[in-house]
This record gives structure tokens, C-alpha cells and sequence, in this order.
């Protein structure tokens, strides 16, 4: 607790330095939060509350045209019944080269799993991506990262990435773990092919294999990705996620997904279905209130179908 009440005031403090040396370094600090009112039925849960899902703030520096850094510090409420209070981690904390059209990451970057179909969902203060849900990947990852433009309009792009696999945690073994996306973006539509490997110990490497394609238009955008996952050389973890969303008036939309979710090949009855829909509006700009419902479906034999009902704020700042 003392590390992080540390991290932040450092954080804080050298916000108000630099702000002083405008002239040297451009920095901007900004925030994102979202937070639900939400009640837990079926699965043998019973659960509801306030929280605090997610709590964002970001301070991005810019020394030149070609360097640039971001610090991110993300929130979380700790679980239902857990006691804690919400405690700050580093999120993002990274230094990027970027010049005709290529970048350099190096440090806590993104990594390029589900940043495309992410984007194009726009719903992650509502839910995460189903590779992001089932923990497929870790979102982040302490390592190097190369972006590049592999035409001059910018409709084929690439990013290459080799960390250590841990997400934001420390490194644990002596392995590593490289990512690959190739993102074709002709307009309106998007369309991604994503590989990654991991060595790890004991024999228990994890390849994972994902496509993804999208339309991201004014009024509406949604998509179609799915993913497979080898565990061990053997077991086979895989999923499919279906979304949309369409403007309903000037400040409403509406948005739908449906999710398929297998653990395990060699199983019949631990898949799970989920589906997700709700209301987006919008009082004033970057102000969003969401009523929205989830309810899951499982295969295994006597599971009742869990409901979770939300009323979702989302807000930045």
C-alpha cells in the first residue's frame, strides 16, 4: 500500500514539474472511470453493490516529434466481500520512438492481442473482450514492441512484440513470449490475424491463434472474432464473440454481443454462452449512463443461469 500511495504522489509531483517546463516537455494528464450499480443471481453467486470497476489516470509527456511516454496508474474495486480498499497499480509505463510511420515501445506497453477488436467493440467500460473476460492474454506486457506502417496510406499495419509473458507482474521464469498482429484497415472495415507464443516451464507452452473482422462506421460499428488457444501441445481452449452497436437517436445507442466459450476441447459439458445487451446514453459529451444485462448460459448439468443486471457510469475526465 505504502509502494502505491508512493508511485502516486510521484506521479502527481512530477505532473507539476513538468507542467512548470512546458516549454521542454508537453505533458497531459487525463482520466477515465467507470463504475456500476450491479446484483449477481444463479451460479450459486448472490451478490450486488457500488463499485468502482476501473479508474484510469494517464500522464503522456512529449519531449519531440519522435519521443514521447506515457505513465498510466489503473483502480479497481477488490471483489465483493473482500475487505480491501482500491489500491493503484501501474497499468502502462513506457518511452516510444515513433517516426515515418514506425515505433518503438519499450517498457509496460500494450500488448496487440485485442487492441484492434477492442477499439471497434467500444463497450470495454461496459465488458471486456472475450479473450480479455477469459484471461487468454494479459493486456499489457513488460518488454519491446515494434508498429509500422507497411503502406503509404496506412491500411496495412504490423506490430511485433517480445516480453515476459507476466503481464504487469514481475518475470517468473527464464522464458519469453512473442506476439504478432497483422491489421488490414481499408475504411470502414478492419480485419486482423494475431498469433502469439509462449515458452514455458514444464512443458506448458501456449500458442494462441485469433482473426478478427469489423466495420466501424459513424452509426454503427461491431465485428466478429474468434480465437484458439493449444495448452501443453494437446488441449485446445477456444471462443467466438459476436458484437454490434447502432445509433437509436442523437444520444442514444444501442449494443448487443453474444460470446461462445470453450475451456477445453476434450470436454463436452464446460463450454458457456453469454449474452449482453443495453442502452448507451450520452447527457453530454463524454458522459456515458448504461443500463445493461449479462446472463450466462453453461453446458455443465445442473448450473442455473447467471443474470447479472447493471446500470453502468462512465465518465472522462
Amino acid at each position: 500500500m505504502r509502494l502505491c500511495k508512493t508511485i502516486w504522489g510521484i506521479l502527481l509531483c512530477l505532473g507539476f514539474v513538468l507542467a512548470g517546463r512546458s516549454e521542454a516537455v508537453d505533458t497531459r494528464l487525463q482520466g477515465v472511470m467507470f463504475a456500476d450499480y450491479y446484483i449477481v443471481r444463479g451460479n450459486g453467486e448472490e451478490e450486488n453493490g457500488f463499485r468502482f470497476r476501473r479508474i484510469y489516470l494517464t500522464h503522456d509527456l512529449k519531449w519531440s516529434d519522435a519521443f514521447s511516454g506515457r505513465v498510466r496508474l489503473e483502480a479497481k474495486d477488490a471483489g465483493f466481500n473482500s475487505g480491501q480498499k482500491i489500491e493503484p497499480f501501474v497499468k502502462h509505463a513506457y518511452l516510444r520512438y515513433r517516426k515515418n510511420g514506425h515505433a518503438i515501445y519499450m517498457g509496460l506497453s500494450g500488448t496487440p492481442t485485442w487492441n484492434v477488436s477492442e477499439s471497434v467493440w467500444g463497450y470495454r467500460s461496459v465488458e471486456k473482450t472475450l479473450m480479455d473476460r477469459k484471461k487468454i492474454a494479459s493486456s499489457a506486457d513488460i518488454g519491446i514492441a515494434y508498429r509500422a506502417r507497411l503502406d503509404e496510406a496506412g491500411k496495412l499495419n504490423a506490430q511485433i512484440m517480445l516480453a515476459n509473458g507476466s503481464g504487469q507482474q514481475s518475470e517468473s521464469d527464464h522464458y519469453k513470449k512473442i506476439y504478432g498482429l497483422l491489421h488490414f484497415e481499408p475504411g470502414t472495415l478492419n480485419v486482423t490475424t494475431y498469433v502469439d507464443w509462449e515458452k514455458r516451464p514444464d512443458n506448458r507452452d501456449r500458442t494462441t491463434f485469433a482473426t478478427f473482422i469489423g466495420l466501424k462506421k459513424k452509426n454503427f460499428h461491431g465485428g466478429l472474432e474468434g480465437f484458439v488457444q493449444w495448452r501443453n501441445h494437446t488441449a485446445q481452449t477456444r471462443g467466438l464473440s459476436l458484437f454490434g452497436a447502432g445509433q437509436f437517436s442523437e444520444k442514444i445507442k444501442v449494443f448487443a454481443r453474444g460470446d461462445f466459450f470453450d475451456p477445453d476441447d476434450k470436454s463436452d459439458d464446460d463450454g458457456e454462452y453469454c449474452f449482453l445487451g443495453g442502452l448507451d446514453i450520452e447527457p453530454v459529451k463524454d458522459i456515458h449512463i448504461m443500463p445493461n444485462v449479462m446472463a450466462t448460459n453453461f453446458q455443465a448439468p445442473d448450473v442455473d443461469i447467471e443474470m447479472i443486471p447493471r446500470l453502468t457510469l462512465y465518465v472522462k475526465f
